[in-house]
């Protein structure tokens, strides 16, 4: 068919859908609430982003992925309990595949000490899985596996997580999928092991003053879904006068990025990533593009970045 077909199928359906499902994210360093609903309700504003990543431009149907979230704090008492609700909208189209799903999410953050916070976070809602067999060339079009039509499969999407932070470092791991539903789009699906499989995330990071205008943030994240082996970001990023910040992070097996962003105003900020392709796949694409658009809603403290995720 194209390009990318014979790429999709040999990870995707021919290998039962386990390689890893969830959308990848390059500036998830941005936006933690994406993998993570422990973040839920972390800063005093309503945290609102915007992102649109189109993966491997140049190779035909590769994947695309658009999404919405939102999350802020709801209460809090004078032990510095706090309690926060959110919700994702996340599209990832990729071929003839798409999937579609949204999500509400609930943390609860409880101060272990006068500087650390441990949060638990939970998300549940629906994912639709679809398969367009018409944009597939069969090479016997009276495959009973592939025939053709348009399939869609509607399944409980849980996650959870947890995220323990302080001023100056953060450590989380979240589990996606929890409940791993049978993906069945015909009657003909062949292998017992299509199914939703679990993802794991762990991530770390810490923030140091270089200067009186300058910081400086490493920090790594572990993903883990089986039968894939576990793959890592290693990611490095400076933020000068909380206004300007610019990143490079590394992806196992996969290549580079180089990452930067820019606090507008207390109301705006804008993040962008170009990813730069190590694999085979070099030879085909020019490369990824990610944006993130952030708004920071009832922001009554003027904070131009986040105090709590950076």
């Amino acid at each position: 068919m194209r390009k990318l077909l014979s790429i999709y199928l040999l990870l995707s359906w021919a290998s039962a859908l386990s390689a890893q499902q969830q959308p990848q994210y390059t500036m998830y360093m941005a936006n933690n609430f994406i993998l993570n609903p422990a973040v839920a309700g972390i800063e005093d504003y309503t945290d609102v982003k915007l992102s649109y990543r189109a993966q491997w431009v140049g190779i035909e149907d590769a994947p695309v992925t658009a999404y919405a979230t939102i999350h802020g704090l709801i209460a809090s008492d004078l032990e510095g309990r706090r309690h926060g609700l959110g919700g994702a909208v996340v599209l990832d189209k990729t071929g003839p595949t798409q999937r579609f799903s949204g999500t509400a999410a609930y943390a609860f953050h409880l101060p272990v000490s006068r500087s650390l916070v441990a949060a638990f976070g939970v998300s549940a809602g629906i994912v639709e899985y679809s398969l367009n067999t018409d944009a597939l060339q069969l090479t016997n079009p009276n495959d009973a596996v592939l025939t053709k039509g348009n399939y869609s499969q509607l399944l409980p999407s849980i996650h959870t997580g947890i995220w323990l932070y302080s001023p100056n470092f953060f450590i989380g791991a979240a589990a996606q999928n929890l409940v791993e539903s049978k993906l069945t789009f015909n009657s003909h699906t062949p292998n017992p092991d299509s199914k939703l499989y679990r993802h794991y995330f762990v991530t770390a990071g810490y923030r140091f003053p270089v200067n009186e205008t300058l910081s400086a943030t490493p920090s790594v994240m572990l993903k883990m879904v089986e039968p894939v082996p576990v793959t890592f970001d290693i990611n490095f990023k400076m933020m000068y006068r909380d206004r300007f910040w610019a990143g490079v992070s590394y992806r196992k097996r996969d290549g580079f990025a180089a990452m930067a962003g820019i606090n507008i105003s207390p109301l705006i900020n804008v993040s962008y990533a170009y990813d730069y392709v190590t694999s085979d796949l070099q030879k085909y694409t020019s490369g990824s593009h990610e944006i993130i658009l952030g708004i920071l809603l009832n922001n009554e403290g003027g904070a131009l970045c986040p105090t709590n995720v950076w």
